[in-house]
């Protein structure tokens, strides 16, 4: 029966997205959401390395923007389509993440952080300073638009704001699937395992390297995909898109979401692209609002929101079995 009613509140909320350029058809808006779902993209992948794993990353954005980059040269160089260089660029994201990790990662806590975030400052200034390739900081213009696509008679055109709507749902289903398929294997028993208590993650045999290495290159990897996505979708990528800045922003999406579970960071994503953007009204209070919610949020709900929730739901089942245990005649 649970599984039943997972599977009916999927089918509902899948048939509730099918439907949101019908009922918010404005540019605007769809904007809004084809951003939020680049950043579920963003947001999973660095949860898998943040909050399953446990490794603090601080140079995210750096992956999202080698992604990018990648598949707007190629595409602006060399003429390769979109449905090529989003697969080269999250290879390409992967490469370098992985020998990022294998540096790095036998940091730990804050060395972690702080060497994380100098990589992500490195990237930067090769995308400012590398002018005969990158352009500087004028950036990259005229990326092309992801070409029709035609599959076993399926047509798909990607012109307008509502196509990349459904295409970057596709997208972050995918990336949600492969994230929970992870997750819920012994790869990501290894990872929580690791997150928890590595020492005695290694005295029962588990390669503990290995593993946060692995969870380092996917998420790399991921990240460069999404980077990708972002470049076909603006058309124009520059270096200040890839900041640090933008690193802390997709950690406190996951934090604020809940960073060890599923769907935390998507709730992190969405509702932290979409809050700043209604807060205009606000005027220059927008960013004082949006910073003292946050605060507060972190305070009271450290476990981030749906991960309060879920534990919070999780206590009363739990009492409610104690309650039947201890007066079996109510049953």
């Amino acid at each position: 029966m649970k599984k039943q009613v997972r599977l009916l509140v999927a089918a509902l909320v899948l048939i509730g997205l099918l439907f949101i350029p019908k009922l918010f058809s404005m540019d605007y808006y769809m904007h809004m959401f084809v951003m939020s779902e680049i950043y579920t993209v963003l947001a999973l992948s660095l949860a898998l390395i943040v909050g399953f794993s446990g490794q603090v990353s601080m140079g995210h954005a750096a992956f999202y923007g080698i992604g990018a980059y990648v598949s707007a040269l190629l595409s602006v160089n060399f003429g390769f389509s979109f449905w090529v260089t989003i697969w080269i660029a999250g290879i390409a994201a992967g490469v370098v993440s992985f020998m990022i990790g294998v540096l790095v990662l036998r940091l730990r806590g804050h060395f972690l952080a702080i060497t994380t975030a100098f990589f992500g400052i490195l990237v930067g200034l090769v995308f400012n300073n590398w002018t005969t390739l990158t352009n500087g900081p004028m950036g990259i213009s005229g990326i092309p638009r992801p070409t029709p696509f035609h599959f076993a008679g399926f047509n798909m055109v990607v012109q307008t704001r509502a196509h990349y709507y459904y295409l970057g749902l596709a997208f972050a289903a995918l990336v949600t699937f492969i994230v929970y398929r992870l997750i819920n294997s012994r790869i990501g028993n290894a990872l929580i395992a690791i997150r928890e208590n590595e020492e005695l993650a290694r005295s029962i045999g588990i390669d503990a390297m290995a593993y946060k290495v692995f969870a380092f290159t996917v998420g790399g990897g991921l990240a460069g995909m999404a980077g990708s996505f972002y470049a076909h979708y603006i058309l124009f990528i520059s270096p200040v898109t890839f900041t640090v800045g933008e690193s802390i922003n997709i950690l406190v999406m996951i934090i604020f979401g809940g960073m060890t579970t599923l769907f935390g960071p998507i709730l992190g994503a969405v509702f932290l692209t979409v809050l700043p953007e209604f807060l205009r009204i606000a005027g220059s209070l927008r960013l004082v609002i949006y910073g003292v919610a946050l605060v507060v949020f972190i305070i009271w709900m450290p476990l981030g929101v749906w991960g309060s929730l879920k534990s919070f739901w999780m206590g009363q089942r739990q009492a409610s079995l104690q309650t039947a245990r201890e007066n079996p005649e109510r049953l």
